[in-house]
């Protein structure tokens, strides 16, 4: 794959070795020629004899072909699971205070249920956390919160936690949930703070999309009143009665939604907002996230609905920060910053670098181990790969357990027969984050692949752009931070 930087400058990435090579323009014209199939590299190497010698001693365009996907056993997958989750997130209720203009579960977005009533039973809750714990064998465990708004059923909540502390007092218990803070209570603050106090990690990752216009203007109470008020002053009464900057058992995050369009100022504003109106502490961490994809949403402000396929275009939030970064003049990026733009660094810093000789098996992209690292639960007890999958293929159930078969035929088989000849020309294969959240439906998987290829090669095409466009305009500050993400 080539690519050129923002300061013109042309690179070559080989994806046998994970080399990134600078280039001049004749050697990418060449080289683009090669990867476009108008000539060979034989030809090539032929024709020009010093592109003979830089291909040998680099020992580019070596990619074996004809590799295969690793397909575990199903005795081995399922070792690979039992008593290993380290993750169970339990969707308490389907109940929510709120009707933000873009959530994932109005009617706009096919692949996700709708805003429901149930509430868990704490019979699932209970059996599910029997299933993952009753052999592990690991020290630590998070039980995660989510809905709906997880605070409608605090109770639930509550009972859930001290089931595993009463039950499984040798695990190293820590707890999180997602919350939009208009809930928030003194005896909730007292409830975590006691966990807290025992010892258990408390993460609360709660809502704000910045400043009030940009807030407001999807976030509204079911019968449209504002939240941006209710929400800021929960937030600060969380800081002031839970939050301390040295205690590693108290941990505060905000997911905050960057609204269409999306553009410079907007961005500047929302950060502003956080860092300068807000004040937040550097470890308080923000991150800045797109509407996820759906038909439309609904604005407040204007009260109607938009298309997003004509409202999406416009800034990269990664690209904003990197071109922010690039005429920092400090020794290392800033920690608000690095929030934002770590994850693309990390992509091309730590990607695979190998001897191509070496490559002899493929991996399932960026997919993990159905239910070993986590597993979602859903309000009558289905269990699903993840949060974000959506209507996807369960993977078992709080009274049978996990179906290992089911995974091992479904997430894995058909899926490695789904990709197998695509993957095998695709210069993105060794790097590619494509996971089972992006491929499955309620059918199983998604028809349109290419698309979604498309679109993930471009992703990663830009993470080159914008990590060697920012070593080229500040090698000193990117190296330190490389080395500190490496220690």
């Amino acid at each position: 794959m080539t690519f050129k930087t923002r300061n013109n400058n042309y690179y070559f990435f080989d994806s046998g070795t994970g080399k990134v090579v600078l280039c001049d323009y004749d050697e990418i014209e060449l080289i683009d020629k090669i990867l476009s199939n108008k000539i060979s590299v034989e030809d090539a190497c032929l024709q020009n004899k010093d592109f003979q010698k830089f291909v040998e001693y680099e020992n580019i365009f070596a990619f074996p072909d004809d590799i295969k996907f690793v397909l575990p056993t199903l005795d081995a997958l399922k070792e690979s699971i039992e008593g290993h989750c380290r993750q169970i997130i339990l969707e308490l209720t389907e109940k929510c205070n709120l009707r933000c203009g873009y959530c994932i579960y109005n009617e706009n977005h096919p692949g996700f249920r709708n805003f429901g009533n149930r509430t868990m039973s704490f019979d699932v809750a209970k059996k599910t956390i029997d299933i993952v714990l009753k052999n592990f064998k690991d020290d630590k465990f998070y039980l995660t919160f989510y809905g709906g708004e997880p605070l409608l059923a605090f109770d639930l909540m509550k009972e859930s936690i001290d089931y595993v502390r009463n039950n499984y007092p040798s695990i190293k218990l820590g707890i999180s949930l997602t919350t939009n803070l208009t809930l928030l209570s003194d005896s909730m603050l007292e409830y975590f703070n006691s966990l807290s106090n025992d010892k258990i990690n408390v993460n609360i990752m709660y809502s704000i999309d910045g400043d009030r216009d940009n807030h407001d203007r999807f976030r509204r109470y079911s019968n449209g009143e504002r939240t941006h008020e209710v929400v800021v002053d929960n937030f600060k009464k969380l800081v002031l009665n839970f939050y301390e900057k040295n205690n590693s058992y108290k941990h505060l995050s905000i997911n905050c939604v960057v609204s269409p369009p999306c553009d410079n100022e907007k961005i500047e504003r929302i950060r502003s907002f956080f860092e300068e109106e807000l004040r937040l502490h550097q470890n308080i961490k923000y991150d800045l996230g797109y509407v996820d994809p759906g038909d439309m949403v609904f604005d407040y402000s204007s009260n109607e609905k938009i298309k997003l396929y004509e409202n999406l275009s416009g800034v990269n939030i990664c690209d904003h920060v990197f071109e922010h970064v690039a005429y920092d003049d400090g020794d290392e990026i800033k920690k608000t910053d690095l929030n934002i733009i770590l994850n693309d660094i990390m992509a091309i810093s730590h990607r695979v670098k190998n001897n191509p000789n070496d490559i002899t098996v493929r991996f399932l992209h960026g997919n993990c181990i159905p239910g070993r690292q986590r597993m979602y639960v859903t309000v009558n007890g289905d269990f699903k790969v993840c949060e974000r999958v959506g209507n996807s293929p369960s993977i078992g159930n709080y009274i049978d357990g996990l179906d290992y078969e089911k995974i091992l035929n479904l997430y894995y088989k058909e899926y490695a027969a789904t990709y197998e000849n695509i993957c095998g020309s695709c210069w993105a294969q060794q790097m590619c984050n494509i996971c089972y959240a992006k491929n499955f439906k309620k059918e199983g998987i998604i028809s349109d692949i290419e698309s979604l290829c498309t679109d993930t090669r471009n992703e990663i095409k830009n993470k080159f752009i914008n990590y060697y466009s920012l070593f080229e305009s500040n090698k000193e500050m990117l190296e330190n931070t490389v080395k500190e993400i490496v220690l």
